[in-house]
């Protein structure tokens, strides 16, 4: 719905930021690296944006750079790791530490986070493990073992609608499975939303 957010920053806390456009103030949950890397407050600032919908909360979360906004939402179809948590962890490390962390299966960094125990350092090592070195390097990942994969615009366009990744990949592969590798983008989010 929101692809980035520009204005003037109004202010910004470690876990907060907000930011007037058009006389609206949207208040945006960041994480603290992308709070580091905000100017101060009065100046123009840019965020990419994710809006979280679930029952009758909206929730607006910005980030300074596509890297973690796609690492954001990676780690939000994991199983157990809701936005919150996924904030938390990228206000601990840079995606490009998270990739080192899971490149090298690294629990200790992992669980020194707060709110990160051993069990769910141990899904994220599992979870993550060739898909965040794609997403830090190349954008969305695709599902590896498929041919050509799963096209990236069609996993996009259904996480725009508010599905997490875990879903959206769910929802195309059965749309892929349905009407072949190479069938329109178009008819495939039209076949996955059919699937939701």
């Amino acid at each position: 719905m929101y692809h980035h957010i520009k204005g003037t920053l109004v202010h910004k806390y470690p876990a907060e930021a907000v930011i007037d456009t058009g006389g609206v103030g949207y208040q945006i949950s960041i994480s603290l690296n992308t709070f580091d890397k905000l100017p101060e407050a009065g100046n123009q600032a840019k965020l990419l944006t994710y809006l979280h919908v679930k029952e009758d909360i909206m929730h607006l979360f910005g980030f300074a750079s596509d890297k973690e906004r796609k690492v954001f939402k990676i780690l939000i179809g994991i199983s157990g790791i809701g936005p919150k948590l996924a904030l938390t962890v990228l206000s601990h490390m840079a995606p490009e530490d998270l990739e080192q962390a899971v490149a090298n299966q690294d629990m200790t960094m992992l669980t020194a986070i707060s709110g990160v125990g051993k069990k769910t350092a141990e899904r994220l090592l599992v979870e993550l493990k060739g898909k965040i070195a794609e997403a830090v390097v190349e954008g969305l990942p695709t599902i590896k073992g498929q041919g050509a994969g799963i096209s990236d615009p069609v996993i996009e366009a259904m996480m725009s609608l508010g599905l997490n990744y875990a879903e959206a990949k769910s929802a195309v592969e059965k749309a892929k499975a349905k009407l072949g590798e190479k069938a329109p983008v178009e008819q495939l989010i039209r076949e996955a939303l059919k699937g939701k």
